[in-house]
């Protein structure tokens, strides 16, 4: 049912707030109180789910200044409604807080929409001629940089590097097959990355060779990809900015509010503090600086620097990121007990010097954000995280563990114990062909304890959610679908592992309270309290009435941030439609720990 606004203008944009400071520290500054008179804006006649324990239901909000000034029933709110107030009937609707997105990769992400796109392309007329179009409109010395390519096209040795060096007209190219890790380079391209018949494959990787002479073939795959891709990636900071405007809209119109950047480089944080400083930014955006293993413990104060300048109320940057291995289907993920079939521990980023540099960064203040696959690299990022705490004095601390695929049954209880946030990406809890290759290389005892959901709700962790974008879609309804129901998206199949599902009620607080939480915004957004930001959505239906596997397809009317419309489904430029993905691709070691960007 359609939103009625019988007040006021239709969808105009509600006035100017007074900005909401944040620490630089764990939480955010409580707002003041409240103002006295009319509101700004009135959300009556509906479900409100508050994410309040004490009053998870209400029926009426009304805003002040971008702050929420009532929460309660529609007689009462009738005070807070003078001659220019808007007012929403809500209706069939559903009024909620904003959704927090823990992981993703926004900047990096929005940048694909800069790229020269070959989705659905035919292969070989219709991808040349695009190809060729978009070498055409390059500045001299600039990267053609293609995304989409069908990766059946390079099986094999692939079309070869002389096609591609007569397509791109002199510029170094990179095409990548979409979010898969095989690349197909021009010999330009090869050269600037050092690539010729004498360079090793690297580990996770593998430079596809002429059979006969050894030269490359111009095809990479796996972990051979990063560092091209870093080279090709190093886009300037008003594109970056660009990128983080085209996702910035797409994650307002999916009823993201917030979001944390899981790997931030130092590019990144320039353009986000830029973006911040020229008031651009319509999420909240807490980043993870990225940390270079090859750069050793001296680059701790540059991260210092940075987080002291990431001041604003909508960008900080306070959490400090570590790789420690890669992914299931390239055999990358760090294992305790060795792969079905192959054999092999997969790979560790980190040796003993983790713990070391678990406690620097700790002492330094710094939350500490994990990416670990395997279960050797889930007990590596606990043990370490254990070291820190350990040896550093006691403060409040979010330090967070992500993807978590494989998480071995004794260490369950450590999170609660460690107080290490449990970050989860429930799109990929479904039975894929990604699924089906990973359990594969699991075999069947893992496979059974992959994506254990339900195992870490029960053991007492704090669990938050993310998508993981760019490697996924990054609908968070899609996402609590999937946690809910375990099942493909279609519907087409029965639930796998369906033991550990879990419940909508569970998911929604991963979504908001327990997201805020994690990125030190809980005194300021994450639940409808007076006081708090107005940072809300409104969705078409009650998703407590919906059939589980319609979540997905709930559609988002409205996203406020601060009581400011930062998405209207009447806008005549609604969001960008994103395809969920038949079988997303993972935070592989290939998309991000590997190199410096993580952006196909």
């Amino acid at each position: 049912m359609p939103l009625v606004m019988p007040t006021g203008r239709p969808g105009c944009v509600l006035p100017k707030l007074i900005l909401l400071s944040l620490t630089l520290g764990v939480g955010a500054c409580a707002p003041e109180p409240p103002r006295e008179g009319p509101a700004d804006l009135v959300l009556r006649g509906g479900a409100v789910y508050t994410m309040d324990p004490q009053r998870p239901w209400a029926r009426a909000v009304a805003i002040a200044d971008g702050r929420i000034v009532y929460v309660g029933d529609d007689a009462d709110v009738a005070a807070w409604i003078g001659d220019g107030t808007e007012v929403i009937e809500l209706g069939e609707a559903m009024l909620m807080p904003g959704f927090h997105d823990s992981h993703m990769h926004p900047m990096a992400a929005g940048t694909t929409y800069l790229r020269c796109p070959l989705d659905g392309l035919a292969w070989p007329d219709e991808v040349l001629a695009k190809l060729s179009r978009c070498a055409a409109r390059l500045e001299d010395g600039e990267w053609l940089r293609a995304t989409g390519l069908d990766d059946n096209i390079l099986a094999g040795q692939g079309p070869g590097t002389a096609l591609l060096d007569g397509l791109s007209a002199g510029h170094p190219a990179l095409v990548t097959t979409g979010f898969n890790p095989e690349a197909w380079l021009s010999t330009t391209a090869l050269q600037a990355a050092g690539i010729d018949a004498a360079t090793p494959d690297p580990a996770g990787g593998e430079i596809v060779r002429d059979p006969q002479s050894g030269e490359p073939s111009g095809v990479l795959r796996g972990d051979a990809v990063g560092p091209v891709w870093t080279l090709a990636s190093a886009y300037p900071k008003a594109a970056l900015r660009e990128g983080l405007k085209r996702a910035s809209k797409m994650a307002n119109g999916l009823g993201i509010t917030s979001a944390n950047e899981a790997s931030a480089s130092a590019a990144h944080w320039a353009a986000y503090r830029a973006a911040e400083r020229a008031g651009e930014m319509t999420l909240r955006v807490n980043a993870s600086l990225r940390w270079d293993p090859l750069a050793g413990p001296e680059q701790l104060q540059a991260m210092e620097e940075m987080r002291a300048q990431a001041d604003g109320p909508h960008f900080r940057a306070d959490s400090v990121k570590f790789f420690l291995d890669g992914d299931g289907n390239g055999h990358s993920a760090s294992l305790l007990e060795p792969y079905s079939g192959t054999g092999g521990f997969g790979t560790s980023n980190y040796g003993d010097d983790l713990a070391g540099l678990a406690a620097k960064v700790d002492a330094a203040g710094f939350h500490i954000h994990m990416h670990a696959y395997g279960d050797r690299a889930v007990r590596d990022g606990l043990d370490a995280i254990a070291h820190a705490l350990e040896v550093n004095a006691p403060r409040e601390r979010r330090h967070q563990i992500a993807h978590l695929s494989l998480v071995h049954p004794q260490d369950l209880p450590r999170f609660a114990a460690l107080a290490v946030t449990a970050d989860i990406q429930p799109l990929w809890a479904w039975w894929s062909d990604d699924m089906r290759r990973e359990c594969e290389a699991f075999g069947p005892p893992r496979c059974a304890r992959l994506l254990a959901f339900r195992d870490l709700f029960d053991s007492g962790a704090r669990v938050v959610a993310g998508s993981d974008w760019i490697s996924d879609a990054m609908s968070p309804l899609h996402g609590i679908q999937m946690a809910v129901t375990r099942r493909p998206p279609d519907g087409s199949g029965p639930p796998w592992n369906p033991d550990q599902r879990v419940t909508l009620e569970e998911m929604l607080k991963a979504y908001t309270l327990d997201g805020a939480w994690l990125a030190g915004q809980e005194a300021l957004t994450g639940s409808i309290d007076v006081g708090k930001a107005a940072d809300l959505i409104v969705l078409e239906r009650n998703l407590f009435t919906v059939d589980p596997m319609a979540i997905k397809d709930v559609k988002v009317l409205l996203t406020l941030l601060e009581g400011e419309v930062v998405y209207d489904q009447k806008s005549t430029n609604p969001v960008p439609v994103q395809r969920f993905m038949s079988s997303p691709q993972r935070g592989s070691s290939s998309s991000e720990s590997s190199h410096g960007s993580q952006e196909y």
